[in-house]
């Protein structure tokens, strides 16, 4: 996990470019491994990474300045897949999960991942935010909007049903999800033009947008100031 200095957040929440560039690229990595994993297809997690990365922008200004970015961009990014779940993949072989497992994927890893997506929508987030983003049971607890007791219930009620599921080979299964989830994480040429985007979209054009309304006000006003000035030389007269 990328820390950021107090400096950086507090030109972040001013909007400064550089600094909101910095922010989205210490968290747009974990934002796309997060949502791929939690949606289970490529084209639903990129639409839910994008809205959280677009959206953040926006909520940069109201962040306070002891708030930590990572627990927000967790958070988002879960209550954003939250609305998307039913979205899930119709056949589990096309599972984002199984499709960057070391191929081939065994039928029993097919159907592990299968057992994944039909826990109750917390039990899964608990499991994969442990087991495939590594967060620490306090991150977990925030990413949920929830005790820390709470994740940790949901965690042990996903673990218990996955080894009904798995026996024996929960532990192997388990390790080829992790290697499956690690992989979920674009290239970095792709990342690096996605932040550029969301900077100048959020950012730079709406600066440009706002100069460009006030200097049309100005001259709005410098027009009135004008025409009210000749109107007065015309009744002077």
């Amino acid at each position: 996990m990328t820390l950021l200095d107090a400096d950086v957040i507090h030109d972040a929440r001013r909007l400064k470019p550089a600094a909101v560039q910095r922010v989205l690229q210490s968290q747009v990595a974990p934002v796309y491994r997060i949502a791929y994993a939690l949606a289970g297809r490529w084209d639903v997690g990129r639409g839910i990474a994008r809205f959280v990365l677009n959206r953040s922008v926006r909520m940069m200004p109201k962040w306070k300045p002891d708030d930590d970015p990572a627990n927000w961009y967790h958070r988002f990014t879960i209550m954003t897949s939250r609305r998307s779940a039913h979205h899930r993949p119709a056949d589990p072989r096309q599972d984002v999960l199984v499709l960057q497992a070391a191929p081939p994927a065994p039928p029993e890893y097919v159907a592990f991942v299968s057992a994944v997506r039909k826990l109750d929508a917390q039990q899964r987030e608990a499991f994969l935010l442990w087991h495939g983003e590594k967060l620490n049971p306090r991150y977990c607890a925030l990413a949920m909007d929830c005790s820390t007791e709470a994740a940790q219930n949901h965690l042990k009620a996903a673990e218990d049903a996955l080894r009904l599921v798995a026996g024996a080979d929960y532990d192997p299964l388990v390790k080829k999800l992790q290697d499956a989830y690690a992989h979920l994480t674009p290239d970095e040429a792709q990342l690096i033009p996605t932040v550029n985007k969301v900077v100048f979209r959020q950012v730079r054009l709406r600066r440009w947008a706002r100069w460009v309304a006030l200097l049309a006000k100005i001259i709005l006003v410098a027009a009135l100031a004008w025409g009210a000035w000749k109107l007065y030389e015309i009744v002077q007269r």
